[in-house]
């Protein structure tokens, strides 16, 4: 018992403040991967016929990973809650800084939302509820065209969101490396070292620009 307690500790400590906690980071980059691979199943799907295959498939992959998108989006909710976030790169300016907090709860909101809605839809027009063609999910609400078409509708709209917040978030990733090259991809980089992340953070670290 007290084993597990320091593995979990380590795994939720901010490593030198310089960095989110290693637990974070790998739900982060789970995420990530499962969210990209997720939307752009979606998208395919959206474009092909209904009742055609393999959308019935795909489909169902979508929906597992949606489900599995929110455990984990709990899960990153309860660490990011119980360790310390790094500071802010001092080279981002008030308006920058706000602009990236807004996104990155938009960022979370649209991870509940969306495996919600798509839920909703599910549930309430009486589609599959399996996990990865396992067990299904308890059906909590019954056949209702209402709930199901309000249900579609949010989820479809939504996706739009979700494109402009995952396309914003890439942009600003990248500007922070390639432009300002400050240590924010640092702070959430999963092989990053100590040294190179405190090397980041105060700008010693970065490569120095060719004439």
């Amino acid at each position: 018992m007290g084993l597990d307690t320091r593995r979990f500790r380590k795994l939720t400590a901010v490593e030198e403040t310089t960095a989110y906690a290693p637990l974070l980071r790998a739900i982060h980059w789970a995420t990530a991967v499962l969210f990209i691979v997720a939307m752009l199943i979606g998208l395919y799907c959206g474009l092909q016929a209904p009742g055609t295959s393999p959308r019935r498939e795909l489909l169902e992959v979508h929906k597992s990973l949606g489900m599995t998108l929110l455990l984990l989006s709990v899960l990153r909710l309860m660490v990011r809650l119980a360790t310390k976030a790094p500071p802010e790169p001092a080279s981002s300016g008030f308006l920058v800084r706000l602009a990236a907090r807004l996104n990155h709860w938009a960022l979370y909101a649209i991870l509940f939302a969306m495996p919600l809605t798509g839920y909703a839809f599910s549930s309430a027009g009486g589609y599959s509820l399996k996990y990865f063609w396992t067990f299904s999910w308890p059906r909590l609400v019954g056949n209702d065209p209402a709930i199901a078409h309000a249900g579609e509708v949010s989820h479809d709209t939504l996706a739009f969101l979700v494109y402009a917040a995952v396309a914003l978030h890439i942009a600003a990733t990248i500007w922070h490396a390639a432009v300002l090259r400050d240590n924010t991809l640092a702070r959430m980089w999963p092989g990053a070292s100590r040294r190179e992340r405190a090397s980041l953070a105060d700008g010693a670290g970065a490569p120095e620009r060719l004439p």
